[in-house]
């Protein structure tokens, strides 16, 4: 090789040496929470920031008569940012509202999912069909639900086992399995219950 070459090599190999080595991003990695059992890294993060479940652990499920089956994920390191799954074979796990220390019941067949800090609703088909644009979601009961816009959920800080929650303040209004609003929302007020016609 001319010295012209092996100078201009070492040059080339010089400059991209001195270059900072970059950290190849890991995606987080999840464990999976079942009675009485956990399963290490059974879930990683996608491209598009959602879980993606090993298949070794969807084989696994209990799914039921829907074909749906719920999962508890959290980072192995950060128990307090458990969130429950609907899980559906085909489809990528879509996170729901807690009830009763577990995933949030279909009611009238319907379920609370938060999505970008808003709160929509999911069928069973784990569709979105009440867009996520509510601050606060109770579930559907008798075809309507009560939801609320600017307003904040408080926690119970004395209870110590279970989760106890409500939401205060905003505009709160009822809508109907389509989204749509049935009664018109109006101010919260502190110390009086919710009345709707």
């Amino acid at each position: 090789m001319p010295d012209f070459l092996k100078i201009v090599t070492l040059g080339v190999l010089l400059a991209l040496s001195s270059k900072p080595v970059m950290a190849i991003d890991q995606a987080p990695v999840f464990d999976c929470w079942e009675t009485e059992r956990t399963f290490k890294q059974c879930a990683v993060t996608g491209p598009d920031g959602r879980p993606r479940l090993q298949r070794s652990y969807l084989a696994r499920l209990g799914y039921d008569r829907d074909g749906l089956a719920s999962v508890l994920l959290f980072n192995g390191t950060d128990k307090r940012k458990a969130q429950w799954y609907y899980v559906r074979r085909g489809v990528i796990p879509v996170p729901v509202k807690v009830m009763d220390n577990g995933p949030d019941y279909f009611e009238d067949g319907l379920a609370r999912s938060p999505v970008g800090g808003k709160i929509g609703y999911i069928d069973r088909k784990l569709d979105l069909v009440i867009p996520a644009v509510y601050d606060g979601a109770y579930p559907f009961r008798d075809g309507v639900a009560v939801v609320c816009t600017d307003c904040t959920l408080v926690f119970d800080s004395t209870v110590t086992e279970g989760e106890r929650s409500w939401y205060e303040g905003g505009q709160w209004g009822r809508i109907d399995r389509r989204g749509r609003v049935v009664s018109p929302f109006r101010p919260w007020e502190k110390g009086k219950p919710l009345e709707f016609n």
